[in-house]
Parts: C-alpha cells; sequence; structure tokens
C-alpha cells in the first residue's frame, strides 16, 4: 500500500490534543471518531485538524479526539445534538430521512474513483445549493467527503461484464440503493452491514459482491477468495460522510475562531480526506492487480447500469425539489465539477 498510518505520529499528536493546558476562557470540543483509533481518519484528518485549530486560534479553542468510539456510527447526528460529545462524522446514509441534499453524494454513478475531486465536488455543491436548506438541525456542519467508489468483484471464476452475469450471481450488496439496483436487474441479492460481509463471501455463500471501496474490501479480508474485479468509470456507490459540531458549542466560540476553524475545514478538510483517500485506494487497486483478473466495464455494460440507476436520481431529484432545492442543477453542477477537478 502507498500510504501508511503514521501511528507513532498520530498517538503523539492524540497525546497531546488530549493532554494540552486548557487556555484561559478557551472553548473545549470533544470529536468522537467512530472508525478504529488507529484509522487515518481519526489519526491524520482529525487529530490533525484538532492541532490547527488549537494554532489557529491561540488555545481559544482546544479540540480532543475521543481515545474510542462513544456511539454507533447511525447515531453521531442524534449524539452530537444530545450533547454525548461536541462534533463527529456521520455516514450520510444514515440521515437520508431528514438530510435530503447531501445524499447526491451516494447516489449511484454520479462519482468516480478519485475521492479528492467527488469531496471537492459536494462541498461546493452543498455550498451553492444545499446550505440555504438548513437541514442539519442543531449542528454546524463543518465539511463533508466522500470515499472511493466501489466496483464489481467476482468469486466464481467468471468475470462480471454484462447485466445477465450480474442476474446469473447471488451477490452482496451493500444494503440500500445498491442493492435496490442489482435486485432490479435480476440478481439474487444477500444485504446486510458491511461487518458481516467477510463470513458470507469466505464460506461461498454468495457468487460476488459489490458496494464498498477497495480499501474496505481489504480491511475485511474479502479479496482473497475474489478471482476478478470489474471497474466502471463511474461508481454504483460512493460512501459519504458529514463532519459537524453541535451548535451551542459552536456558538460558545468567536465570529472571528470560527472565522478560521472554518478556513480549516469545509473545501481545505474536505480535499485534505479525499487526498489521502485516493492514494489509499490506489495503493489497494495496485495489490489487487497482483492478486485476480482485472476487467474494464464495456460503455455498453456501465450505460446499461448508468440507466438502471435513473428512477433513484429521480427520486432523489423529487424529494429535494419538496425541499426548495434544484435537484436537477445540483446534479449537473456536481457532476461537472468531478469532471473538472479530475482533469486538474
Amino acid at each position: 500500500m502507498s500510504y501508511h498510518f503514521k501511528t507513532a505520529l498520530a498517538a503523539t499528536g492524540l497525546a497531546l490534543t488530549l493532554g494540552a493546558p486548557a487556555h484561559a476562557q478557551s472553548t473545549r470540543v470533544l470529536v468522537n471518531c467512530f472508525f478504529p483509533p488507529q484509522h487515518f481518519v481519526c489519526t491524520d484528518v482529525l487529530g490533525t485538524w484538532a492541532q490547527d485549530v488549537s494554532a489557529a486560534t491561540e488555545g481559544r479553542v482546544q479540540v480532543a479526539i475521543l481515545p474510542s468510539n462513544m456511539a454507533p456510527p447511525p447515531e453521531q447526528l442524534t449524539s452530537t445534538r444530545d450533547g454525548v460529545f461536541d462534533a463527529a462524522l456521520q455516514m450520510n446514509v444514515f440521515i437520508a430521512n431528514e438530510v435530503t441534499g447531501i445524499q447526491l453524494g451516494m447516489l449511484p454513478f454520479t462519482g468516480t474513483a478519485d475521492s479528492r475531486a467527488n469531496s471537492l465536488a459536494l462541498w461546493s455543491t452543498y455550498e451553492e445549493y444545499f446550505a440555504e436548506a438548513d437541514e442539519y438541525e442543531g449542528v454546524e456542519l463543518l465539511s463533508v467527503y466522500v470515499a472511493p467508489g466501489a466496483d464489481f468483484y467476482s468469486l466464481d471464476g467468471t468475470p462480471i461484464l454484462s447485466v445477465q452475469d450480474l442476474a446469473d450471481k447471488k451477490m452482496w450488496a451493500a444494503a440500500g440503493l445498491v442493492a435496490e439496483e442489482l435486485k432490479d436487474l435480476g440478481s439474487p441479492v444477500v444485504s446486510g452491514p458491511a461487518v458481516q460481509m467477510t463470513e458470507l463471501i469466505q464460506r461461498g455463500v454468495v457468487d460476488g459482491f459489490v458496494g464498498i471501496p477497495a480499501t474496505d474490501a481489504q480491511v475485511f479480508n474479502v479479496l482473497p477468495p475474489a478471482e476478478s474485479i470489474t471497474v466502471t468509470d463511474r461508481k454504483i456507490s460512493t460512501p459519504a460522510f458529514s463532519f459537524f459540531i453541535n451548535s451551542d458549542v459552536w456558538a460558545e466560540i468567536s465570529p472571528e475562531d470560527q472565522e478560521a476553524i472554518r478556513a480549516l475545514s469545509g473545501a481545505a478538510w474536505a480535499e485534505k480526506v479525499g487526498t489521502i483517500f485516493t492514494e489509499v485506494e490506489a495503493g489497494v487497486h495496485e495489490e489487487i492487480a497482483g492478486m485476480m483478473e482485472v476487467h474494464e466495464a464495456s460503455p455498453e455494460f456501465e450505460q446499461a447500469l448508468i440507466d438502471a440507476a435513473q428512477p433513484y436520481i429521480d427520486a432523489w431529484i423529487e424529494e429535494a425539489s419538496a425541499k426548495g432545492i434544484d435537484g436537477q442543477a445540483a446534479l449537473d453542477f456536481y457532476m461537472a465539477e468531478i469532471q473538472r477537478l479530475t482533469a486538474e
């Protein structure tokens, strides 16, 4: 893998963050990270952000990254509102019933493998189209990011090169839109949380899987059984996340320091997370090339998948319109931004 977690450095930074003496009249912000403590989002991203915030505010805002997760992943927003901790990350799929606009980042075949481009594009789209809807009740949105997208893995020796190949296989798929689209295409789908996929795949219960980035497939140890991967240009799934702080805690921070924190968040934070994710994902794909057959999806196959996803995109546009959001314009802007940023 081309990116190595800086464990010792991160641990030092975390200790400094947690152990820093409180500045006179300082605001202490407790940040929850539901990933394992050694994950680069907790260390290199949030840990560095915490130190930068302290420096930028001259110690008036002290950020502490909690040493372990304090709430289940679906409950990060609720727990932040309730004061269990002051700030957190939330996978956007878990807040779909409340926050509509930002779900754009998870729509099928809108994003690509370039996490940096996806993340920056989603933040720009939020500022341009979603911010006025003010959907994040009780918290202040600091930034967003979009993880690399998912590809198709075959376990049975026959690569997935067409819609018929999907229909002929029992597939594990991430719960939600990915599973629903595969069902529409005729595949017998086994869906559920990613933590349950390892046993199903290693026991041979399914013939293939889709719905998680390669980095997650490596973490869950499901790459060794795979015999081939089919890579699409636009991705069937791009997990997207929000980063926010409790509104009451935010209000305790002076306007001057809020501005300093915003400068370290927003596009800057989205780009940092996206850049690291893109590098990590590229490293895993280098390893994949030595483990299994790699196929590029044909234009015809990818277009068939995109066409099958259109009803879900139309449904999001309708839901966004009900919130006063121009969904079609936001979608067009988002995809154009991804294309522009990828070409940089």
